[in-house]
């Protein structure tokens, strides 16, 4: 378990580290001074399209990692990366033809299970989006909040009373398995709200004022969701609570361009709903 968690956390940061190094344009220089010297290094063609992937130059890393393969290299990381530069690339087949690869070897990787629903997602093929989703959620050993989001986020864009279902199913089964996590919270309500079902999306929004620290935006946020139920009451309450929460903020934060903001809008909202009422 330590183990993979350590893979994972590696392989996540990979990608930032490069850049904490120097310049990527001067490292691809030198690389490709050094695969002059050692033209036949299959590790040194592999360490420039690394290079190139993370300087978005997708056709480049692409044709070096083919090369790398080529002298002998195959490995899990190029594999995977030259899979993703198929992917930005748009070459989807040849990217599904490399995850196979991938998963014929190893069933259960969450980085090929990922990516092959990256993919489908955007062939919109939701249903086989989503449900590769579920079984990246299922096979990790550390599941972040945003594997819940993108299984989430295939299931709705099903347009089916079913993948709606299982969209909503699949955030709650989030917020279950980790704790209160806002952003899980506030994809369930805005799905909600594009349903039209204000009520849930209410119920759920009365959690997040319950668990935030920052409460003044979720009370304008369950303002706006009381007005399209036409509790126009407690929407006032809210709003009130809402300007309460933002003036009990120290003046540095109020004084913010942000804040300032929030607070227009704030005002703008309290006119509209005296205007609803008094029609």
């Amino acid at each position: 378990m330590r183990f993979k968690l350590l893979f994972i956390v590696l392989f996540v940061l990979s990608g930032t580290s490069l850049y904490a190094h120097g310049d990527l344009h001067k490292r691809i220089v030198k690389v490709s001074e050094e695969i002059k010297k050692y033209p036949d290094s299959a590790y040194l063609y592999f360490k420039r399209g690394e290079l190139y992937y993370q300087h978005n130059n997708f056709t480049n890393s692409l044709s070096d990692f083919k090369y790398s393969k080529k002298l002998g290299l195959d490995s899990f990381e190029q594999n995977h990366l030259l899979a993703k530069s198929y992917y930005y690339l748009h070459k989807y087949s040849n990217c599904r033809r490399i995850i196979k690869k991938i998963l014929k070897d190893d069933s259960d990787n969450i980085h090929a299970l990922k990516l092959l629903a990256d993919m489908y997602f955007k062939k919109k093929k939701y249903e086989k989006s989503a449900q590769l989703y579920n079984e990246v959620v299922q096979k990790s050993d550390v599941v972040l909040p945003e594997y819940y989001l993108y299984a989430s986020k295939a299931w709705f864009a099903t347009d089916t009373e079913y993948g709606q279902q299982r969209s909503q199913k699949i955030l709650i089964q989030g917020i279950e398995d980790l704790g209160d996590i806002i952003v899980l919270y506030n994809k369930l309500i805005s799905n909600y709200i594009d349903m039209q079902d204000f009520d849930s999306a209410a119920k759920f929004q009365t959690k997040v004022i319950e668990i935030s620290n920052r409460k003044e935006r979720a009370y304008l946020k369950l303002a706006n969701i009381q007005i399209e139920q036409e509790k126009f009451k407690e929407a006032r309450f809210c709003i009130a609570r809402a300007e309460e929460s933002y003036r009990k903020l120290p003046y540095r934060l109020r004084n913010t361009k942000f804040m300032k903001e929030f607070y227009s809008e704030l005002q703008s909202k309290r006119n509209e709903l005296e205007k609803i009422e008094k029609i």
